[in-house]
């Protein structure tokens, strides 16, 4: 019988040891999401195995260490309640983010270079699933005025040939806020104190994610990171904000505050917060007739504190 596309849904859940399945889905999440790529389900590295032959044509093809790429969509929003971790939090924390709860206050969200997390995940595709472990990975915000908000994950795991579905019962559905698009109402951004007219703002994670498979050992490990960015901003005059000042370096770097705060349908803030941030290019763009700056953006620590930047989610 012929698998519905639309019949696909992932389930998560932090692992306490790392690449050690889960024998049920006991306190797994069910993730509301935007987008469930399809990805690679065998991924891996590839060797010919050559001969010395008379004629021509393919040789067979070795997969000399196979593992697993997904890619998930999740709205741009909290859960609804302040102090309660977004469903998605298994994700962000797989991805080298700590987690700092202020129970009905707020959960904040800040990088980490040692003893990241990792995730087990099943992924459910009509009647039969790939359950996955060891999973880390790296994620990006997509900003975009009038456009709906979203964090894309692109993960690597530990490969698992798939199967009949197990019972997904035992894993709870996601309470997740709704999404708001991002304008005035619902968007402020700030950088380096200018309230700009922001079209577009992006940001990326940045980690080096690497499979390992080695003789006794094999692993996914996130290696390094660089956060950066970019905003597409209307252009002030230089009276009102000089913003090639900001972004000269040839005599000097500036690092200046960025942050933009969003709400969602509840009423939650998300704040995306750097304190020490490099304009590291300017390009002038049209947009509807105006002119706009596209301005890189280069999230920096304090010295090894790995402060890069903050989201907060209240």
């Amino acid at each position: 019988m012929a698998k519905k596309w639309r019949k696909r849904y992932v389930v998560v859940k932090v692992e306490s040891v790392y690449g050690e399945p889960s024998a049920d889905m006991t306190d797994a999440t069910i993730l509301e999401v935007v987008m469930l790529d399809g990805g690679n389900p065998y991924a891996g590295d590839t060797a010919a195995r050559e001969r010395m032959r008379n004629g021509l044509g393919a040789f067979e093809q070795v997969n000399t260490g196979p593992y697993v790429e997904r890619q998930v969509r999740v709205p741009y929003a909290g859960s609804g309640t302040p102090g309660e971790p977004p469903a998605y939090s298994p994700l962000l924390r797989a991805s080298r983010l700590s987690e700092d709860i202020t129970a009905d206050t707020s959960v904040v969200y800040q990088p980490v270079s040692e003893d990241e997390e990792s995730l087990e995940m099943w992924w459910m595709e009509d009647g039969q699933m790939q359950h996955t472990n060891g999973i880390r990975g790296t994620w990006s915000l997509t900003a975009d005025s009038q456009g709906l908000p979203y964090i894309q994950f692109d993960l690597t795991g530990l490969y698992r040939k798939p199967e009949a579905a197990a019972d997904a019962s035992m894993a709870v559905q996601a309470v997740q806020a709704k999404e708001l698009p991002i304008n005035k109402q619902n968007t402020t951004a700030s950088i380096d104190g200018h309230n700009a007219c922001m079209s577009s703002l992006s940001f990326s994670m940045g980690n080096t994610v690497e499979y390992r498979n080695l003789v006794n050992c094999e692993s996914v490990e996130i290696t390094g990171g660089e956060s950066t960015g970019s905003t597409n901003i209307e252009a002030p005059d230089l009276a009102t904000k000089d913003y090639f000042a900001a972004v000269e370096s040839h005599n000097g770097v500036t690092l200046v505050p960025v942050n933009l705060t969003h709400k969602d349908a509840s009423g939650g803030t998300i704040e995306l917060k750097g304190n020490q941030v490099q304009l590291s290019s300017i390009s002038p763009t049209d947009s509807q007739g105006i002119m706009h700056y596209d301005l890189g953006l280069r999230f920096l620590p304090t010295g090894s504190d790995d402060n890069d930047f903050t989201l907060t989610y209240k």
